[in-house]
Parts: structure tokens; sequence; C-alpha cells
């Protein structure tokens, strides 16, 4: 239906007219993308331009919701590091101008860090000073710079480090891709049909006798008292992109006997797998400060003011289960642009009980009095305004830790499919810093299993694997067996990698807080003093792009089998010196 096609944004132009050359070419295969944020929009990006498909994105949101601009819902940044960079640097331009509008910092480090206490008679500690966004690119750029490298674009040669950018700034260069691809008209062109909400996934026969899967769609502005507008689109490849609660993945795990190949996972294991962190179920909302905002230093010492590349931490005066509170602020590169701080805390806290802007104002002032939040005529730091919005949003709460054992599915005939990227297999809090980037990192094994290779090495295939497996049932099901162990040792990173970085307060959480920290040091010095023959923790191992998620946990099991071995031997020293016991008798 040409009339329900809608602009991808307001600004961008979708479909191109081709020339009497393209117009004799065989009719391209259609693919459907479900879901237009970043995933889904970087799936569309491969599909058109290393596949050549048609690709169609449905999005359920209006055409007015647009995903570039900053939405206080959506205020997210993300740390794009190496494994999201397999998808990026595919694009040049589009890599290039993530590293332009962003951040770059390197592993834990690369920002300068600014830790703000909670008395305002108490000096601001120096920033310490690792190095900082900018500096850091330029330090890595002298580093690598010789003959082979200098004629590469900054972004490059920046390549081992991570970006800091903003969701909406993501989305944005992506868009920006795709127009550009569009505009030039030589392979496959990316449509977006929006406020269409999906119903149904299934594979059928044309009337052309064409096989396809049809998505069944509904308008999804239309209230359910009105006669529902239904669509069906027609595509040889479906992905579901449509986050955690993902529609798609829905209709796989709910189909019924005999819709898809026998060859397939059974239905049931497209039910998530869920496991509770210590991190799931924080709740989450955001408060906006202004760009540049002064923080005060103590008795007759002039303000600091701040600076967007920077990290800053600024606690509060309460330390109680349910009132402690820290703005965190990231890294982002426009200096004029409003500062986004999560607040993140169990559900309990009296933040959530707080519903009007002047108690939210007057909490807020007591937690942090360095600040002037106080004064009623707006004059304060924060406009009342803000105040306002900030009590009234709901916010959202950390997922917890799942995954979808299936991830694609296939007709009888193996010629149409579905396979599911990002959120839609796995869901989880963002300490681990890896989400945006497995979902990237999904997109390129899909990529990968599209072109016939190897999913987790990106290597050809031997020629007998290549005659066996060049189908489109052959790579989807290469997808879902050499992708989904990856996938389930990246929930299992999730769990354990670093589910207390929020100093989540209650009184459990800070014992089995410094039981976590001490196990992390305990196999970082471990790892010390053997010269790396025991590995560090989990958390560390991940930042090690070379290493796949199931190659962490592996090593991070190993050291946890050698630590229990331990433990067992002292055991059975001491008994046997305290009885006189003996293994043999």
């Amino acid at each position: 239906d040409i009339s329900s096609m809608k602009t991808l944004l307001p600004f961008l132009l979708l479909t191109t007219t081709h020339g009497t050359a393209n117009a004799l070419q065989q009719p391209r295969q259609k693919a459907l993308v479900v879901g237009s944020g970043p995933i889904g929009v970087a799936t569309s990006l491969i599909l058109a331009s290393k596949h050549n498909f048609d690709v169609t994105l449905l999005e359920s949101s209006p055409a007015s919701a647009t995903q570039t601009k900053y939405d206080p819902t959506k205020a997210f940044l993300y740390n794009v590091n190496m494994r999201g960079q397999r998808l990026t640097k595919l694009f040049p331009g589009m890599h290039q101008r993530m590293v332009e509008r962003s951040v770059a910092s390197k592993g834990f480090g690369g920002t300068t860090l600014t830790i703000v206490p909670a008395d305002p008679e108490e000096l601001i500690p120096e920033a310490k000073q690792n190095v900082p966004g900018a500096a850091a690119k330029e330090k890595i750029d002298d580093n690598n710079d010789n003959n082979s490298n200098k004629s590469m674009p900054s972004g490059e040669k920046a390549g081992n480090v991570g970006f800091w950018i903003p969701r909406h700034e993501m989305v944005k260069l992506m868009v920006e891709e795709i127009e550009q691809h569009n505009q030039n008209g030589v392979s496959g062109t990316i449509t977006l049909c929006t406020g269409q909400e999906c119903m149904s996934v299934v594979p059928s026969t044309t009337d052309q006798g064409e096989i396809v899967t049809v998505v069944t769609a509904k308008d999804a502005q239309q209230s359910s008292k009105e006669t529902t507008t239904v669509t069906e689109y027609t595509a040889n490849l479906v992905i579901g992109a449509d986050g955690m609660n993902s529609k798609v993945r829905s209709c796989l795990a709910t189909a019924p006997s005999g819709t898809w190949s026998t060859t397939c996972l059974h239905p049931s294991k497209f039910q998530p797998k869920k496991y509770t962190s210590p991190a799931s179920y924080l709740r989450i909302k955001v408060l906006q400060l202004p760009p540049q905002f002064q923080i005060p230093n103590g008795p007759n010492q002039p303000p600091l003011t701040t600076f967007s590349e920077n990290i800053y931490a600024i606690k509060s005066k309460f330390t109680g289960p349910q009132s402690f509170l820290s703005l965190g602020l990231l890294p982002m590169k426009d200096n004029s642009a409003v500062r986004p701080t999560n607040i993140i805390t169990r559900p309990d806290h009296d933040v959530w009980k707080i519903h009007d802007g002047p108690s939210m104002r007057e909490y807020f002032q007591s937690s942090f009095p360095r600040f002037n939040f106080q004064k009623e005529d707006g004059s304060g730091m924060i406009s009342n305004e803000e105040w306002e919005r900030f009590a009234k949003a709901e916010g959202t709460r950390f997922p917890p830790c799942q995954y979808s054992p299936g991830l694609a599915v296939w007709d009888e005939t193996g010629r149409t499919g579905v396979a599911l990227v990002g959120d839609s297999i796995h869901a989880f809090s963002p300490d681990i810093g890896q989400g945006v980037n497995a979902g990237l990192m999904d997109v390129v094994c899909l990529d990968r299993a599209l072109s016939g290779l190897d999913v987790v090495s990106g290597k050809e295939l031997n020629e007998k694997q290549q005659e066996q497996q060049s189908t489109l049932e052959a790579n989807l099901n290469r997808y879902q067996k050499q992708h989904a162990p990856e996938i389930a040792a990246l929930i299992r990173l999730a769990r354990f990698g670093a589910p207390y970085q929020y100093r989540q307060p209650h009184r459990a959480d800070r014992a089995l807080r410094l039981l976590w920290t001490a196990n992390v040091a305990m196999r970082l010095i471990l790892n010390k003093v053997t010269f790396g023959l025991i590995q560090p923790p989990c958390i560390i191992l991940s930042q090690n792009e070379k290493l796949t998620f199931r190659q962490v946990m592996r090593r991070a099991d190993g050291t946890t089998v050698l630590l229990k071995t331990m433990v067992v031997a002292w055991i059975w020293l001491c008994v046997k010196k305290r009885f006189g016991l003996s293994l043999f008798t």
C-alpha cells in the first residue's frame, strides 16, 4: 500500500528513481525489518547494501515520533566499542561521522572523572586525569602514526577506542547513511512504514506461486473501539528487531505445529529464558541539567564549570536504603547540549513517592545541598517546568537478564524465513556496557551467515560446506547454531559481570557488593602474581574484543574451578591436620 509509506524522517528521502539499466534487472528479493531502532536501521543497511534486498522498515511509532531528535525518555548514551565498530566500519562514511560526533575513550578510562562530595563546605578533589576523550584519540593517533596509516581517515586510526555517543545521534548518523545509500541507487532501497504494529508472521504462497513470509500489521494509532485497518506485507526474509517484548518472537513462540519447517527449533525455544541479577528491575528516569552548569566549590573558591566531554559523579547527603542518590553524567560531544543524568534506584526509593515539581525540587535540594535547586521563581539551576516533568515521569525498569534460545526459522522449502536480532534475543541491564554492541554484533553475524561465511570468525567455508550451505535455510540454520551459544554466554556475563556498579543501597546489596568486590580483587591479584596464568574477572576479559563471549566465560569459569579446588584442598588439609585423616584410608 503505497499510500501508507511515510518518510523515514522529516528530512530524509527514502526512495529513489532508478535508471533504465536498473529497470531491466531481475526483481530484487524483499526483506522486512520490524523495529526502527539502531539495530533495526543497521540491519536494513546491511540487507540493502550488502545483499541487495529491497527493505521495508516497519515501525509502530507514528511518523512524528522521530528518533533522531533528543528525547528525555530515551536519553541513553552508547559506548560503541570494538565489537560494535565491526558493524560501523562496514560503512566508512558512517563510521567517520560517528568518530567526529562522539567522545573517544580507551577501555574503562579515556575521560576525566570528577567526584563531587555532598558536603558543600568540602572542596572538590582534583579530577582523576586519565586521558580526556579528544586527547585519547590524539595519543592513539600519535602512537600509530607511521607510514602505513598516515593516509587513513582519523576514524580508522582511532579504531581501538570506544566512542560515547547519544542514542539519537547514533540513529541520526545511520539515517544519513540510508539517505546516501538510497540516493546512490546502486542496490536495494530502504523504505519506512510508520504507525504499523506487527500482529502475525506466517509463511505463505502468493498468487504467482512465490514462497514468502507474510507479516500482518495493524494501524498502531487506532483505538480498540475503531475498526482496525490491517495491512499485509510480504517478504522473502523477515527480521525481528523490535525489542525485548518482540512481537515477531512472540509470533514464532506461539506458532501452531507445522507452521515452519520441522528442522527448526520447537516454538517453545522462542520463549525467553529469564534470570534475575542484582541490577534487574532497578527503576530509572532522566533529570535534565543545563549545559555547562556550574558546581559550587567550597567557601571562597570559584565554581567549577562542567565540560561535556568529562564524567561527573555527584554524591548526595543521604546514604540510607531508601534515600541514597548519586548523579552520574557521562561524556558527550556537544558542550552546548542538555546534560542528562540518570536516576537509578530500587523501586522503593523515596524519589518514586514524589509526584509534583515543588516537592521534588525540595527533595533534591536537601539531598544535594551544594547546588541551588530551591528558588521558586524559576531562577534556580533547573527550571520549574523540568522539575514538574521529572516528578511526573514514570521512567522505566531494567529488564531481567533474558535470552531466546531460538534465533531463526524457515519454511519447509527453505526459501523464506525469519531471524531475530538485538533485544529481541537478548536483554539485560546496561552495567556491562555491551547492549548496543551485542546488538550490532548480531547484525554482523547475520550478515556473515547470509554471505555464506562462518558466523563466529567471518572466514570462508570450505568448498564442501559452501556447496551444502548456499541456501537461505542453510544460512539461517548456521546463524542459529553458531550464534545461539554466544547469546547464552552473553547473558551469563550480564548476570555476573558488574551488577553492583549502581551502588544499590539496601543493606543486603551492600554486603553482597563487598563479596563481589573481594572476588574481583582476588582474581586481579592472582592474575598479576601468576603472570597471567590465572585469568582476570569476566568483566575485564570482556573488554578484549578479540575474545568471543563464550571464550570470556570459559576463561572465567576456569578460574572459578581453580579457586573452588583450592578451597576444597585447604579445607581437606585443615581436616587432616585436625583429625589426622588420610585421603587413602
